[in-house]
């Protein structure tokens, strides 16, 4: 059976090309997002790209049921989990509604917890896999008109440093990407991340990093 890649939160950006990439390389590509109905148009465009087949299901990553669903589903066989879920909105703090600053921090930072903490354990007890995860330049440059999403990548800059030392003594490597430019849906840069997140998984172990910054040329 061929490795399984999982993909919370795949967008027509970075999402998307980084499971083509997979693909690519031999791996089951598994899409997940909140609304099923973009998901089978990314599937079917993964799948003129590689002609590989990948599986799809709703998922709300800043519900914790449906992570826990989703590993209990797949989670023995993951060997990569990408974390790319995020809310990306302009607003002010005080032009915030408090169910979209509750909505944003799920599933930019909660369901990142969440996602780690479903996945991670069968990882560390093989003692193999890699877990990525999208970061973004506003952890290092906080901008106040995207509070959240600013709070939401320092978070997971933040929980990956954390715990990359004590995964990687288990052979388990946990990186992020700091994404430093807007990324279009099916761009060139867009590509150029995915070959960043391959990259990291293919490093030795002797040189594993937990995050790399990417910058568009």
């Amino acid at each position: 059976m061929d490795p399984i890649f999982l993909s919370i939160g795949t967008g027509p950006g970075i999402g998307l090309q980084t499971a083509i990439r997979f693909a690519r390389e031999g791996f089951h590509p598994v899409l997940t997002a909140r609304h099923p109905d973009r998901l089978a148009s990314l599937a079917e465009e993964l799948r003129q790209a590689t002609g590989r087949t990948a599986d799809v299901a709703r998922v709300d990553a800043g519900d914790p049921r449906q992570i826990i669903a989703l590993a209990e589903r797949y989670g023995q066989n993951v060997s990569v989990l990408h974390y790319n879920a995020a809310i990306v909105r302009g607003q002010s703090l005080a032009g915030a509604d408090y169910r979209d600053l509750d909505e944003d921090i799920r599933a930019g930072v909660s369901g990142a917890l969440y996602a780690l903490k479903a996945f991670a354990p069968g990882m560390l007890d093989r003692q193999a896999g890699t877990l990525l995860l999208t970061g973004g330049v506003l952890a290092l440059h906080p901008f106040p008109e995207y509070l959240t999403l600013g709070i939401a990548k320092a978070g997971i800059r933040n929980m990956t440093e954390a715990l990359f030392a004590g995964f990687a003594e288990r052979n388990v490597h946990i990186a992020t990407v700091t994404v430093s430019s807007v990324i279009a849906p099916r761009s060139p840069e867009a590509k150029a991340v995915a070959d960043r997140f391959w990259n990291i998984h293919c490093q030795p172990q002797s040189r594993w990093t937990w995050e790399e910054v990417y910058s568009k040329q």
